[in-house]
């Protein structure tokens, strides 16, 4: 196994600025993991991370993993990734979580693109903090489990299509939407989460038909709980969870089938009659600066 020990590795982009780098992203500076390797300490980065099919990133416990604010195409999103095509296994405890966040003084959303699951072999986070994305997870053709993480501060906070996913025991807050999905007939597990305090708590795309389960989760204090894309026609069942206000309020804020006769509904009741408890997944060490930063704003 190839092993990155040092307490800060870098990759350096020399002598360029954000505001110079407007050009094709296919031009943009990478990184290809084709081995075994391990993540540890701090680290920086400022471009494409890729991790080929016959290679595999293991980010220890403890590991910051910190994302200059690179806009290669001038879209306004910063350009710096992960992509998986082999294996990631990013597993932190309770004690010694690992970070995905902005490098940048002042962060904000989209500073970094993604951390992207695309046709990979395989995901497994847990204990793991991820801010200031444009979408803190993307999963997509992949299997992945996502367990006791913590998603703020981004676009989108867990984004996932044709995927078999399974998400527990986590935070999505503070998002643009806290989940964003397309089902496209394949099965997630949502369960035992708190998606609450986003602009939209689920927002459910195209092609979301009842493959997936929703259960147990806390979707309340979200500006609009659920939103349906243009062309997503069916019905969704999402009974079973804790909305926070009565069923009427909540309808309200819902925009689905009832607003526009074209879409499909959000079937959410029956709710939970008591808002499920979930703990903070772990301890945020406040002391560090780097942490502080990421955490800053947070809702307690």
């Amino acid at each position: 196994m190839l092993r990155l020990l040092s307490a800060l590795l870098i990759f350096t982009l020399v002598g360029c600025s954000s505001s110079e780098l407007k050009g094709d992203l296919h031009d943009m500076p990478s990184e290809l993991i084709s081995g075994d390797v391990t993540w540890e300490g701090r680290v920086e980065v400022d471009r494409i991370i890729i991790v080929g099919r016959r290679g595999a990133l293991r980010i220890a416990p403890g590991t910051k993993v910190l994302f200059k604010r690179v806009d290669w195409d001038g879209d306004g999103i910063g350009d710096a990734e992960i992509t998986v095509e082999g294996e990631l296994i990013a597993e932190g405890t309770a004690q010694e979580p690992i970070l995905l966040a902005s490098a940048e003084a002042e962060p904000t959303p989209g500073d970094w693109k993604y951390l992207h699951i695309n046709f990979a072999k395989g995901a497994s986070l847990s204990n793991v903090r991820v801010s200031n994305a444009f979408s803190g997870i993307q999963v997509h053709y992949s299997k992945a489990s996502i367990k006791n993480c913590d998603f703020r501060h981004n676009i989108d906070g867990v984004r996932f299509s044709t995927a078999d996913l399974t998400v527990e025991g986590s935070i999505s807050m503070q998002n643009r939407h806290g989940i964003r999905f397309e089902e496209r007939g394949h099965p997630a597990l949502i369960s035992g989460n708190r998606v609450t305090h986003n602009e939209v708590g689920i927002f459910a795309v195209t092609e979301c038909g009842g493959a997936s389960i929703f259960k147990g989760n806390d979707f309340s204090a979200n500006d609009t709980p659920v939103k349906m894309g243009w062309e997503q026609r069916s019905d969704i069942a999402l009974g079973g969870n804790w909305w926070g206000a009565p069923t009427g309020e909540v309808k309200e804020r819902i925009l689905d089938g009832e607003m526009d006769s074209t879409l499909g509904k959000a079937l959410i009741t029956p709710t939970l009659e008591i808002m499920p408890m979930i703990p903070t997944p772990f301890a945020i060490p406040h002391e560090d600066a780097d942490w502080k930063r990421a955490t800053d704003r947070d809702i307690r």
